[in-house]
């Protein structure tokens, strides 16, 4: 089936309800496969099938539920995308500060003709200010709020525009017809001025929290310096081709992610990694796109550009991770659609029954005013989006992506972690430490050796031709009919002679003799050495012992890891001896070595029989099934390479200190979004019977309501100070 995504702004959403009419009309359109709509980030993200429908079919079913939709610019690599997303949000800021400020001239002046200048035609002028005020800054509750009640879905602002305008409409009734009545005039106006500042201060607080994508946005470079015939050529970034040499000077941002050519340079990667050491870099050696060079100038080599780059796929993930819900949100947008209802009803209650109680209209009417304006779910809504942009955004800049917000939420539930040894806990860039010739020629050896190794992409036969080229062995001879022999070893012809070079284990299957020589390979697996044989049909020709270091954080972390009482297992494919070797030295209670990536899997579903949510850190290579098994999937981001697709988790340093940041960072969010959601629900659980009783004046409750909704902003803005 052909699928397509699509980004939209979507600029005038004003609570949680307008989520549930906006996803369940998109829902419904024909070729529509899933819109996600997040109201923090004024965003939806949709797949659809393009031989069914088009983003500007997508974009009128939004208008015609009655939201302004756009689309997001094209491309989140091109640097002008930052302007255009920044230029947004302040116009979008200004229009709420000029309404604002607009209700307010208003408020005043009805305000004076209450108790200052009191005239005869104060009613009159009154009435005409109240008019202005809701036809102009208080209009966009009128435009949303009464369609939404004729279509038979209420939301937060047919609850303002039902209060507001009954309070108008019997006011100007009494003014024009009953002129010794009562008017409500002061509270219209403040009540419209004070929910305006509300959304004011929610959209300031808003842009703050979602911050982090506008800063990767603009972190990247504008200008690079392209080699051409004639010298370096300073082109703008969108203009970089892969392949093309360019010239990075000492203190610039590296224009794209590339390879070192030329020269070499301390780079400040913090940024991307999280680390603020300076990490040293020479030719050869991967560099990424908007990272800061340090004293030093060097040629590099585009790799990937636009789109491609780590920042571009960052600043991708992020927003994906904004766009999701977590299982809790789902819910809360859920209750959010009915709750409306319930309002409405509460609201005809107070009304029929304080006109029964007390017999006079102004008395019933006011308190049903109240309790319409204190009952809107803005803040409900806010509760959880806000702490997800929030958190999801200071894990980009710890080096912690987390790619939906479902992880977020099960992170912290986390009991058992299993790693994968290579490139996990340790560095991923074993070395050769022994070697050993047995019979025949040694060089002739290597030389073979080399050869089939050569023909493997396994990281420990890249030690072996490393340690070859390192003794200068010359030409490899050429390897043919090569057959890689799964989670054992390889076999290849050189001058139609067969060789193998591979494990023990893998000896022991092919029956080759072994003499004393298993003593001497047992005891260099002790010292936590991975041995490689290397043998022709019969007999031993050479071994090799790998070793590969491990990382400096790993201990650390695991010790981290168990203080929390989550239990460490390592699944590895090496073997037992050197498992249980750095097992040891690093503190893990469990291992299984030996294991090929199906095995991986068996183990992950096993532990989850046993009552365990499980982790599986690895790095995304071979590691994919269980990365996908386990309940929260951490990959390991290796140098330019985010493993996008396996992983709920990416830490782009590969570092496992950040496994347990990000099981805090998720402790701390979801945290968060509790506050904000008993907040949220103290507040309406408590402000509607106080309002229904008649103890709450109509002005006091759209201050309360204001203000809970910045309340919860301000609350998960708290989440951009969060520490270690």
């Amino acid at each position: 089936m052909n699928k397509k995504k699509i980004n939209l702004q979507i600029t005038d959403m004003s609570c949680a309800s307008c989520v549930a009419h906006i996803e369940s009309d998109l829902n419904k359109a024909k070729g529509v496969k899933e819109a996600k709509v997040n109201f923090a980030a004024g965003a939806a993200q949709v797949s659809y099938d393009p031989d069914q429908t088009s983003p500007e079919m997508i974009v009128k079913i939004i208008k015609k539920t009655g939201y302004t939709a756009e689309l997001k610019g094209k491309s989140m690599a091109h640097h002008d995308h930052s302007h255009h997303a920044k230029a947004e949000g302040k116009d979008k800021l200004k229009g709420r500060r000029f309404n604002f400020f607009i209700a307010s001239a208003l408020s005043t002046s009805i305000l004076l003709l209450t108790f200052v200048f009191e005239h005869e035609a104060g009613p009159m002028l009154m009435l005409l200010l109240s008019l202005i005020l809701l036809i102009f800054p208080g209009r966009e509750f009128f435009k949303k709020g009464l369609p939404g009640l004729v279509k038979g879905r209420p939301g937060m602002d047919t609850l303002v525009a039902l209060g507001v305008g009954a309070a108008f409409i019997y006011s100007s009734y009494n003014v024009l017809f009953t002129p010794d009545q009562v008017e409500y005039f002061m509270d219209v106006a403040i009540i419209s001025t004070f929910i305006l500042l509300g959304r004011y201060l929610e959209a300031m607080a808003k842009g703050r929290a979602s911050e982090a994508i506008k800063k990767l946005l603009e972190l990247s470079a504008k200008v690079a310096h392209r080699e051409t015939k004639e010298g370096f050529k300073d082109v703008p970034i969108d203009e970089i081709q892969a392949g093309d040499i360019l010239l990075v000077k000492a203190g610039e941002k590296i224009p794209t992610d590339g390879v070192i050519v030329e020269g070499a340079s301390y780079i400040n990667e913090s940024m991307v990694t999280g680390e603020s050491i300076p990490v040293e870099k020479s030719v050869g050696m991967n560099v990424i796109g908007a990272t800061l060079n340090g004293d030093s100038a060097f040629k590099m080599e585009a790799k990937r550009v636009g789109k491609e780059t780590m920042l571009a796929q960052i600043i991708k993930l992020v927003e994906e991770a904004q766009m999701s819900k977590a299982p809790i949100q789902k819910l809360v947008d859920l209750v959010a659609g009915y709750f409306v209802w319930g309002v409405l009803a509460i609201a005809i209650a107070t009304l029929v029954t304080w006109y029964f109680v007390a017999g006079e209209i102004p008395r019933a009417l006011i308190y049903t005013v109240s309790v319409l304006i204190i009952a809107c779910p803005c803040a409900l809504g806010l509760a959880t989006p806000i702490s997800i942009v929030v958190g999801s955004g200071k894990g980009a800049k710890m080096g912690i992506l987390l790619k939906n917000a479902e992880s977020l939420e099960k992170m912290h539930k986390i009991t058992a972690i299993c790693f994968d040894k290579t490139g996990t806990i340790t560095r991923g860039h074993p070395e050769v430490v022994t070697f050993q010739n047995v019979s025949g020629k040694e060089k002739e050896n290597l030389l073979w050796a080399s050869a089939l190794e050569e023909m493997s992409e396994h990281p420990l036969a890249k030690s072996v031709v490393k340690y070859g080229k390192d003794k200068s062995i010359g030409k490899l001879p050429k390897a043919v009919d090569v057959q890689t022999v799964k989670g054992r070893g390889i076999k290849a012809k050189i001058d139609d002679k067969l060789f193998h070079i591979g494990s023990v284990k893998y000896m022991k299957e092919l029956k080759v003799e072994m003499k004393e020589l298993g003593a001497k390979l047992t005891e260099l697996e002790k010292k936590g050495q991975t041995v490689l044989v290397f043998s022709n049909k019969s007999e031993i020709l050479a071994y090799f012992g790998v070793q590969d270091a491990i990382k400096d954080s790993s201990a650390q972390a695991i010790k981290l890891l168990k203080d929390q009482k989550i239990k460490t297992v390592m699944i590895t494919g090496d073997n037992e001896t050197v498992a249980h070797t750095i097992a040891k030295q690093v503190g893990i209670d469990e291992v299984h070595a030996s294991v090929d990536p199906e095995e991986k899997v068996n183990i992950v579903a096993e532990l989850q029989k046993q009552g365990e949510v499980v982790a599986m850190v690895g790095d995304g290579i071979n590691d994919s099934p269980a990365l996908a098994k386990a309940d929260v999937g951490i990959a390991m981001g290796t140098g330019t390479d985010i493993a996008m697709e396996s992983g709920d988790v990416v830490l782009v340093k590969g570092d496992l200190l950040k496994a347990v940041e990000a099981i805090e960072l998720s402790e701390a969010t979801l945290r968060n979004i509790k506050q904000n959601l008993f907040w949220a629900f103290i507040y309406n659980t408590i402000g509607i019977p106080v309002a229904a009783f008649g103890l709450l004046n109509p002005m006091v409750s759209s201050a309360a309501m204001a203000f809970s909704s910045v309340s919860v902003v301000l609350n998960a803005l708290r989440l951009k100070r969060f520490k270690v």
